[in-house]
C-alpha cells in the first residue's frame, strides 16, 4: 500500500506539481526539466486531461517514469462515481493498464456514492494496490469559514467539515484526504484517521503573493514537519 511507503521516499518524490493553465506538452516539457535537474514530483493534472484524455497524459508522464496525480473531484449519484472510477482505473498506455497513483472525490458527496466508488476501485485494480489511491477533497483551500457557512449553513467552520468529511472518506476505505494544512494537522488528534495519506494543496512560501485565489495557505517549512503528506 502507497501509504506505507510514503514516509521513505524522497522529498522531492512527495512533491505534486499542478499544471494548470498549460498545455500537455507544456506540462510534459516542464517536468522533463524537474526530472533532468534530479527531481522526481508528481505530476497533478485536472483541466490539463480535459482535451487529450486522460490515457494520452498518462501515456506522456509513463513516458517520463512519472507518477499522476488525477485532480477530476469527482461528485456524482452513486452509479456514476462508479462509473468514473472504472473509467479512470481502465486508463491504458500501449495496451497496458496504467491508471495514476491518485485520484480525488468530493469526500461530502454521501456514505453511499463513496462506498461505490471504493467497490469500483476494488473491482478493478483489487484492495492492496499502491495505484489509483482515492482521495476525498473534504473543503477546498479557495474557501474560508464565511465561504463554509455560505454552502453549510450557520455554525460550520473550515474546520468542522474536514473533520465531518474526514471521517466520511475514512469510512468509506479511501486511501487519503485532500484538505489545507491547517486542517490536516488536526487530523492527526483522531487516532480512527491513522493510515490515511494527506495532501497539503496550496503550498506558497512565507508572504508569496496567491495568484489561484486559495484562502487557507500553508508554507514548505509546516508541511514538511509531518507524514505521510504530500504537497502540491
Amino acid at each position: 500500500m502507497l501509504i506505507d511507503k510514503v514516509g521513505q521516499l524522497s522529498p522531492d518524490r512527495r512533491i505534486v506539481i499542478a499544471y494548470d493553465k498549460m498545455s500537455l506538452d507544456q506540462a510534459a516539457a516542464m517536468q522533463a526539466k524537474f526530472n533532468a535537474a534530479g527531481f522526481h514530483p508528481i505530476a497533478k493534472a485536472n483541466s490539463l486531461a480535459t482535451r487529450p484524455g486522460l490515457d494520452a497524459v498518462m501515456s506522456r508522464f509513463r513516458g517520463m517514469s512519472s507518477d499522476v496525480m488525477f485532480d477530476p473531484k469527482y461528485h456524482d449519484t452513486d452509479e456514476t462515481m462508479f462509473n468514473y472510477i472504472s473509467e479512470v482505473a481502465a486508463a491504458e498506455v500501449d495496451g497496458e493498464s496504467a491508471p495514476p497513483l491518485m485520484v480525488t472525490l468530493h469526500a461530502a458527496n454521501g456514505p453511499s456514492a463513496l462506498r461505490e466508488a471504493v467497490s469500483a476501485r476494488n473491482e478493478t485494480v483489487g484492495s492492496d494496490t499502491d495505484l489509483l489511491n482515492l482521495l476525498g477533497i473534504t473543503v477546498l483551500t479557495s474557501l474560508d469559514d464565511k465561504d463554509v457557512v455560505s454552502i453549510f449553513g450557520k455554525g460550520a467552520t473550515a474546520e468542522s467539515k474536514f473533520i465531518e468529511f474526514a471521517h466520511s472518506a475514512k469510512d468509506a476505505e479511501f486511501q487519503g484526504l485532500v484538505s489545507s494544512g491547517r486542517e490536516l494537522v488536526i487530523g492527526y488528534e483522531y487516532e480512527e484517521l491513522n493510515g490515511l495519506l494527506r495532501v497539503i494543496p496550496g503550498i506558497k512560501l512565507p508572504n508569496a503573493a496567491d495568484t489561484a485565489g486559495q484562502k487557507r495557505l500553508y508554507t514548505p517549512d509546516k508541511a514538511f514537519q509531518k507524514v505521510p503528506i504530500l504537497w502540491s
